[in-house]
């Protein structure tokens, strides 16, 4: 018998287990940051070769002409079309990192290549999509590489995939307590002790590392005042609602356009290509069309705004967000839906005004982004954490708890799937227990 043998279940055991998964977690943060660093400089890389500047998508978009704002959407649709089309193969399409971290599914390094390349060209070109998605799936990517040159176990691996997105997603937004929350309980469907503080960890990492090389801070930072009086956490409320109710809608919009647009019996960088003329078409009439709305919620969080611009540009960028999403386009949606939050507290805030003159427009363009979050994601808890980190609003935190628990239980129960259902499957926690997993 080995006297020296490490019983696994033993204290030892258990403790030199955690420093495994601690040291993963370090590595992999370190990596999935620089992964984020490196998609984020070749945005900016792209943006300035082809516009000239680095002024913002929606600033670019201002300078050109129309007809060019018009048809640049559509050239960058059939550039991401050709790559998906005809350089990644069907066979080929591979796990994303809620499959790979859910079910155990390679994340593919050419596949991840070739769709963050395609992503980019979506982006750049004005595509209404997230760059998140991308920055998040090539920091999985990061984590799935080390678990395999390190010859990890297949938990083990799973585990530095789940790590890598926590980075990913804390890396994109400065937010890090929110990066290893949405892993946690969007991804892996509720919140261990055991698990989650080696995700705090690498996103903690990654948020630090991505501070110290480019010295950003909150994306959205505001002074959101204080939401506390009786009449206006009603009003808050009243959002939280209307967010839930909302938040269905577009779930489900966004689910139409994918399985009809994906049935038209059409090459996939034609379809692409059309969907990129509408959207440059709808910003003919407002820039704001183009992106993925992260500077037009600065300028709702910083600047006034009348209601019926907010309401006009809100509705052209749902319905851009949809079309591009819908036609195949790699990317994320969470910046999006941030913006229809935001725009929808915007119209709030300006409502609640006339009865409340005192009331912090701010205050409510943060409540609708949080609750609106809160409905699609089914995740209240990240969307309040999320909110004050991105804004250090942490004073609104209250008012935030009560608009998100609003939404997240009506949008449950109106669309018991959230925005993540079509990665995660049906016998997750989160698909089959959509009210508990808070």
């Amino acid at each position: 018998m080995n006297e020296n043998k490490i019983e696994p279940h033993s204290p030892y055991g258990r403790n030199m287990e955690l420093l495994r998964m601690l040291g993963l977690a370090v590595m992999v943060g370190i990596l999935g940051a620089l992964a984020v660093l490196a998609f984020h400089q070749l945005l900016i890389w792209l943006e300035t070769t082809i516009y000239g500047l680095n002024e913002g998508l929606v600033a670019d978009a201002a300078r050109l002409k129309t007809e060019i704002r018009i048809i640049t959407p559509a050239l960058g649709g059939i550039v991401a079309g050709v790559a998906l089309q005809y350089f990644l193969k069907g066979k080929e399409s591979g796990a994303d990192y809620m499959e790979a971290i859910t079910a155990g599914s390679e994340i593919p390094v050419r596949t991840s290549i070739l769709k963050s390349a395609a992503s980019a060209a979506t982006v750049v070109s004005g595509g209404s999509i997230g760059r998140e998605g991308s920055m998040v799936q090539l920091a999985a990517l990061s984590g799935n590489m080390l678990g395999k040159i390190l010859n990890v176990t297949p938990v083990e691996q799973r585990f530095a995939v789940a790590c890598g997105a926590a980075a990913g997603l804390a890396g994109a937004y400065n937010t890090p307590i929110a990066g290893a929350l949405f892993v946690a309980e969007i991804v892996l469907g509720g919140i261990s002790v055991g698990s989650f503080g080696p995700l705090l960890l690498a996103a903690a990492i990654a948020d630090s590392v991505v501070r110290h090389i480019s010295s950003v801070g909150p994306i959205f930072a505001a002074t959101p005042g204080n939401l506390q009086s009786l009449p206006e956490l009603l009003l808050v409320v009243a959002t939280g609602i209307t967010a839930g109710l909302l938040g269905p809608l577009f779930i489900a919009s966004l689910n139409y356009a994918h399985r009809n647009i994906s049935a038209f019996r059409l090459p996939l960088w034609l379809k692409m290509m059309l969907a990129g003329l509408f959207v440059g078409g709808l910003s003919a009439i407002r820039p704001e069309v183009w992106g993925n709305g992260y500077s037009v919620v600065n300028s709702l969080l910083h600047q006034p705004w009348a209601w019926q611009g907010v309401l006009l540009i809100l509705v052209l960028k749902v319905l851009a967000t949809i079309l591009t999403s819908g036609s195949g386009a790699v990317g994320g949606v969470f910046t999006p839906t941030l913006f229809v939050g935001a725009a929808l507290g915007t119209l709030a805030g300006s409502a609640v005004q006339h009865i409340l003159p005192g009331a912090s427009m701010t205050g409510y363009t943060l409540v609708g982004m949080s609750a609106f979050l809160a409905a699609v994601t089914h995740a209240p808890l990240t969307a309040v954490v999320m909110i004050s980190e991105m804004t250090a609003g942490y004073d609104l935190v209250p008012a935030l708890v009560l608009a998100s628990l609003a939404g997240y239980y009506i949008s449950s129960v109106l669309h018991p799937g959230s925005i993540y259902a079509r990665s995660i499957p049906q016998s997750h926690p989160t698909q089959t227990m959509p009210s508990t997993h808070l």
